[in-house]
């Protein structure tokens, strides 16, 4: 089973992105989302941007891996 995690984009070029997801870079895939922007919120899995989210949901499912983290930790 996957988990997309959400990540930040920090840079776009055409159909690429550098997001940054987790403390990692990663460079992904733009083509399936359009008008995407540095600064948003993304979804992705194998390498391409699936969604885009806003920040408060971008948050709210950092903090639930955060606690699912926390609870496999114990």
């Amino acid at each position: 089973m996957c988990l997309a995690i959400p990540g930040k984009i920090v840079k776009i070029k055409g159909p690429e992105a550098v997001i940054k997801q987790g403390g990692h870079i990663h460079k992904v895939g733009v083509t399936l989302v359009p008008d995407l922007k540095k600064g948003d919120w993304v979804i992705c899995n194998q390498n391409m941007v699936l969604a885009k989210l806003s920040e408060e949901e971008a948050q709210e499912k950092l903090n639930i891996i955060g606690q699912l983290n926390k609870k496999g930790g114990e």
